[in-house]
This record gives C-alpha cells, sequence and structure tokens, in this order.
C-alpha cells in the first residue's frame, strides 16, 4: 500500500488574538461551499498562551501543557486530525482555549 499523498489544500487565515479564557473559533471560510465526501487531513499551528491549550472540533481533540509562562515570546505547537467525511461538508467548528490559532490548512488526502 502506498504512502497517502496530500493536494488541494484549503488554507484558513488566522483569527484575531482572543484572551487565554475565550475559546477562540476557526474563522469563517470565505468560499463557504461544500467539500467533497472523502478523507481529509487538517493541520495547524497554535501560539501557546496557558499552561494547558485545548484544540477541540477534530476528531483527534488534543490538549498541550507546558511549562515556560515568562518566555519572551510564547512557543507554538502543532496539531494534525484526518477527518472522514462520508457526505458533502463544511469547514469544522475547530475552538482554540489557552492559545492563538496562528494558521490551519485541510488536505484532501488521495490514495495513490
Amino acid at each position: 500500500m502506498s504512502a497517502p499523498r496530500a493536494a488541494g489544500a484549503l488554507e484558513i487565515a488566522p483569527a484575531a488574538a482572543q484572551t487565554n479564557d475565550d475559546w477562540q473559533r476557526t474563522p469563517p471560510v470565505a468560499d463557504s461551499a461544500l467539500q467533497a465526501p472523502g478523507l481529509y487531513q487538517i493541520t495547524g499551528r497554535v501560539r501557546l498562551e496557558a499552561p494547558r491549550v485545548a484544540i477541540t472540533g477534530i476528531t483527534n481533540a488534543q490538549q498541550i501543557t507546558w511549562s515556560g509562562l515568562g518566555t519572551a515570546v510564547p512557543p507554538v505547537a502543532g496539531f494534525s486530525s484526518f477527518e472522514l467525511f462520508d457526505r458533502p461538508w463544511r469547514m469544522p467548528d475547530i475552538q482554540v482555549r489557552g492559545g492563538t490559532l496562528e494558521s490551519m490548512s485541510v488536505l484532501p488526502v488521495h490514495f495513490a
């Protein structure tokens, strides 16, 4: 079986900064057209602004804990989740708490 290959990224611009205690939701996608059914990989980067950062709204919900508050520039962490949609879909409601979503992309996965 060959490795999956990704093509046709849907890029999401970062949202405005939120306070650490608020859930930050993904910004609305400019093109709200339905996406085709299939397997997609959602990846992103989050700036860590609290000792615990939670990322929800994806199948592989994640919590990141770290110690390092007080550094001049808060570190960033990446996340990834594979999502399988059996019918046309719109962007899931991904939420971040304790950090700021800096970037995100959605790639359809094609097996060669």
